[in-house]
C-alpha cells in the first residue's frame, strides 16, 4: 500500500513538474511567439528565419531593418541595423518628435508688425518706423499680410513717418542645405527656407498652347513677385497631344526663369508649382505692391532689425504645432519640416535659426532621452531631401520607442502618422488585412526608399520598426521592388502574435 502511495505521489509530482515547466515555457515565450501564413506556431528563432527568407528574395538591395517589441522592449530582429543609410523623408520623424517634445503641441509661429517705443499715431501718421518681423512661418499667406495691413487701416494709419523695415533676422538666409539635388530647386516641394515665407515661397505658372503655333501664353499667379519668364517655348503640331517643357532659373540672385520646349495645340493649359529662387527679393516686391494697394505712404522699404522694447501693432499666428506636425507627416511636407528645424535652432539656443543650429537642437533635445549616439549619424536638414543625411535603422527604432513610451504627446504623434490603406502617403498601400494596422512615415528618392513607424500585431501588441533601402547600383531606381520588400515585412509583422 505504501509502495502504491509512493508510486502515485511520484507520478503526481512528476506531472505537476511537467505542468509547471510547461507554464513557465509558455509564459517565457508567449511574447515572442509568431504564426506563419498557415497559422502554425513558430519560435523566436523562426522570426529570424521568416524575415531572412523575405530579405533573401531582395538580395540586390542594400537594406537595413530593425524591429523592437514596445511591450517587452526586446529587439526582435536586426539586419544591417547599425549601418548608415540615406533616409529620405523618414528623417521628418526626428524633426517632428524633437519639435513636439521641446515646443509642445500648442506652439505657433508669430508674424508681427512693430513700432518704435514711444511711437504715436496722429492724424493718420505713425511716427517712427514700422517693423515687419517674419518668423519663418510655413503657413503665412498673402491674405494673412493683407489682413495685417487692414489692421493699420482700422487704426487710421495711412502714412509711416519713417521707414518700413523688413526684419528677417530670426532665420538665416541659407536657402538650401548641402546635399540637395540642384535640379530639384525649381520645384515647389523643395522651396527655399527663410524667415520670409509667403505662399510657401512658390508661385503657379500656367502654360497655354497658341493655336497659331506661336509662343504659348504664360501666366503667373502673382504679378507682384518680380518674376520674369523668358518664354522660348513653342507650340507645334504633333500626331498626339503631348509636351516637353523645361523651366530653369537664370540666376539664384533673381527670380528670373527661362522656359524652353514645346507643346501641342491639342493640349489644355498646363499648371506648374514653381519655387522662388530669391524669397527675400519676392517679399520686398510683395510688400511694395500691398503698400501701394492700401495707399500707405512711407519713406523707404528696407531690410533691418526690430529694436528692443518695440511695440506690437498687428500679429498673425500660424496653426498650432499639432496641426503642422500632422500635415508634415501625413503629406510629407518638406517646407514645414525644414522651417521647424530652423525654428528649433532659434528657440533652443536663442540664436539665429539655421541648418546647423537646428540639427544641433534636435540632437540636444533627443540624445539623452533616446540613447541615440548622434556622432554616428549625419543630419543635414529637417525634411530628408538632402542626400547627405545618414541614419541607421537602430536609431529610428530608438527614436520611435521614446516617442511611444515617453513623449508626452505620443498619441498625437501616433495619429499624425500615415495609416496603412487609409490616409497620407500610405493611403494606397498595405490595405486589406493590414488596413489601419501600420502607422508609419514613408520616404523615397531616386534609388532610395524607407518606411519607419509602428505596426500592430494580430494580438494587438505594438512593434516599432525601421526599413531603409539604398540601391547599391548608381542611377538605378526600382521603387516598385523597394515597396514590395517593405510591404512584405510589414504584412508578416501585422499577422504575427507578439
Amino acid at each position: 500500500m505504501n509502495k502504491l502511495n509512493n508510486a502515485f505521489l511520484k507520478k503526481f509530482w512528476f506531472w505537476v513538474g511537467i505542468f509547471c515547466t510547461t507554464i513557465l515555457l509558455i509564459s517565457s515565450t508567449k511574447s515572442f511567439a509568431y504564426y506563419d501564413e498557415n497559422g502554425q506556431d513558430s519560435s523566436f528563432s523562426s522570426i529570424q528565419q521568416n524575415l531572412n527568407s523575405i530579405l533573401s528574395h531582395f538580395r540586390g538591395f542594400n537594406t537595413g531593418v530593425s524591429i523592437q517589441s514596445l511591450s517587452t522592449g526586446r529587439v526582435l530582429y536586426q539586419y544591417n541595423a547599425n549601418r548608415g543609410f540615406v533616409p529620405a523623408s523618414t528623417l521628418k520623424l526626428f524633426t517632428g518628435i524633437a519639435a513636439l517634445d521641446y515646443l509642445g503641441p500648442h506652439f505657433q509661429f508669430k508674424t508681427r508688425f512693430f513700432t518704435n517705443p514711444g511711437a504715436r499715431i496722429h492724424n493718420g501718421v505713425l511716427t517712427g518706423n514700422l517693423y515687419i518681423k517674419f518668423s519663418g512661418d510655413p503657413y503665412l499667406t498673402l491674405d494673412d499680410l493683407k489682413d495685417m495691413l487692414e489692421t493699420l487701416n482700422e487704426q487710421h494709419i495711412n502714412r509711416i513717418q519713417g521707414n518700413i523695415v523688413i526684419d528677417d533676422t530670426v532665420i538665416d538666409r541659407s536657402t538650401w542645405p548641402p546635399g540637395r539635388v540642384i535640379d530639384d530647386r525649381i520645384f515647389c516641394y523643395a522651396a527655399p527656407v527663410t524667415a520670409t515665407i509667403i505662399n510657401r515661397n512658390c508661385f503657379s505658372l500656367s502654360v497655354k498652347p497658341n493655336q497659331h503655333l506661336l509662343h504659348p501664353t504664360v501666366t503667373k499667379s502673382n504679378s507682384n513677385l518680380g518674376i520674369v519668364i523668358d518664354n522660348q517655348a513653342v507650340t507645334k503640331r504633333l500626331r498626339q497631344g503631348s509636351y516637353s517643357l523645361d523651366l530653369k532659373p537664370n540666376a539664384a540672385s533673381k527670380n528670373h526663369y527661362t522656359l524652353r520646349g514645346y507643346l501641342s495645340p491639342k493640349m489644355g493649359p498646363l499648371s506648374f508649382a514653381v519655387a522662388l529662387q530669391n524669397p527675400n527679393l519676392a517679399t520686398y516686391d510683395i510688400l511694395a505692391g500691398l503698400l501701394r494697394k492700401y495707399s500707405i505712404r512711407y519713406s523707404n522699404l528696407v531690410y533691418g532689425k526690430t529694436p528692443p522694447l518695440a511695440k506690437i501693432v498687428a500679429e498673425n499666428s500660424s496653426p498650432e504645432l499639432a496641426f503642422l506636425i500632422k500635415n508634415m507627416l501625413k503629406k510629407s511636407d518638406n517646407l514645414i519640416a525644414d522651417s521647424l528645424l530652423k525654428k528649433l535652432g532659434e528657440q533652443y539656443f536663442s540664436v539665429q535659426g539655421s541648418w546647423k543650429t537646428g540639427r544641433n537642437a534636435v540632437q540636444a533635445i533627443l540624445a539623452n532621452k533616446t540613447n541615440i549616439d548622434f556622432k554616428q549619424l549625419v543630419m543635414v536638414d529637417g525634411s530628408g531631401l538632402s542626400r547627405n543625411n545618414i541614419i541607421t535603422p537602430n536609431a529610428f527604432v530608438k527614436l520611435l520607442n521614446f516617442a511611444y513610451t515617453q513623449l508626452p504627446d505620443s498619441d498625437l504623434l501616433f495619429e499624425s502618422l500615415p495609416k496603412s490603406g487609409i490616409d497620407g502617403t500610405l493611403k494606397h498601400r498595405l490595405g486589406g488585412p493590414t488596413l489601419g494596422r501600420i502607422h508609419a512615415k514613408t520616404g523615397s528618392m531616386h534609388g532610395i526608399s524607407s518606411l519607419a513607424g509602428y505596426v500592430r500585431t494580430a494580438n494587438n501588441q505594438v512593434l516599432a520598426f525601421s526599413i531603409l533601402i539604398n540601391d547599391p547600383i548608381p542611377g538605378k531606381n526600382n521603387q516598385g521592388g523597394y515597396r514590395l520588400l517593405e510591404n512584405r515585412i510589414c504584412e508578416f509583422l501585422a499577422r504575427s502574435y507578439a
